[in-house]
């Protein structure tokens, strides 16, 4: 039998219509249990029923159950390639650009926050394989910009979302940075050191005055270069003449006290005003001068010199 003889004979009008014509001869009750009255009226009254205006056609009714019956992804790049890492960027995106304009502090200032590694992020992505180290590194960039937004002036919400990416490990303690104030008279407190000097200063707003123990300025630092650097400060944010200084030093020689006190009044004027804190560190005057003088070697004259070399 040939493939269209046996599909002439599979499909012949008599079979279909015949097996129509058994299922029209039985009743449609027939082997049912009958429904009461009572409860048949009650099924037509919880049915539930909607009146249509008459000036909606039947396109805008379409519209509506396609609009009320579509599926909508939780995520805005369901669509992408790599919609969970695509949603995290465009979320740190979004947070770079609304705090922008706020102050942030150098690279090389240590963080309280240690980012998860690419096996981590790739596990909390979820994606499988479609997460490459390039994503990671995406990330994390993303996010060190986040970071380098002053702690003082950092919003709750950047806080958080560096968190969810930070690693919490006992290797690794999150240290809160010490928030300094102003004392109940109204003073900053900073200490300052260079080479063996150390100077204790406190600063509060005034005519311009300055004690260095006990004595006035021009009487303990007779140097014009030592004044010079103690005021480079107040010149570098514009402040010359707002704050009286008192400070006490101790150690090392006047040009070694100079740069100490200069150091303090440095920190202390971050207290008063944090947005100082750019400046005077670009200055250089947030990080102290840790060089100091080389100690002498046994067997030479010096740290470094030797001995003059006698032939007998």
């Amino acid at each position: 039998m040939s493939l269209r003889q046996f599909c002439t004979r599979l499909w012949t009008p008599s079979r279909g219509f015949n097996s129509v014509n058994r299922l029209r001869q039985v009743a449609p009750d027939q082997g049912r249990v009958p429904i009461p009255e009572q409860l048949r009226d009650q099924v037509q009254k919880s049915h539930v029923r909607i009146d249509i205006p008459s000036t909606v056609s039947m396109e805008q009714l379409r519209d509506w159950e396609l609009e009320r019956t579509r599926v909508v992804p939780t995520l805005k790049t369901f669509y992408g390639g790599n919609p969970v890492h695509e949603e995290y960027c465009n979320q740190l995106n979004a947070l770079i650009r609304k705090y922008c304009d706020l102050p942030i502090r150098a690279a090389d200032d240590e963080s309280t926050y240690k980012f998860i590694g690419f096996e981590s992020y790739k596990k909390m992505a979820n994606s499988g394989s479609r997460v490459k180290e390039t994503h990671h590194s995406e990330l994390t960039a993303l996010l060190h910009r986040l970071r380098m937004i002053d702690s003082q002036m950092m919003p709750q919400e950047v806080k958080d979302v560096l968190e969810k990416f930070s690693v919490k490990t006992n290797i690794f303690k999150q240290v809160d940075d010490i928030e300094r104030t102003l004392d109940t008279h109204g003073r900053a407190f900073a200490v300052g050191k260079r080479k063996s000097a150390t100077a204790e200063v406190w600063l509060v707003r005034g005519e311009g005055q300055t004690l260095v123990n006990g004595k006035s300025i021009v009487e303990y630092f007779p140097l014009v270069a030592d004044r010079k650097r103690i005021v480079y400060p107040f010149q570098v944010v514009t402040q010359e003449g707002n704050y009286n200084i008192f400070a006490k030093v101790h150690g090392g020689g006047t040009s070694a006290q100079a740069d100490a006190v200069m150091y303090g009044i440095s920190k202390a004027l971050t207290i008063f005003n944090p947005l100082f804190k750019p400046r005077l560190r670009k200055a250089g005057l947030m990080t102290r001068d840790a060089r100091t003088v080389e100690r002498k070697k046994p067997g030479r004259v010096k740290a470094r010199k030797m001995p003059t070399w006698v032939k007998r």
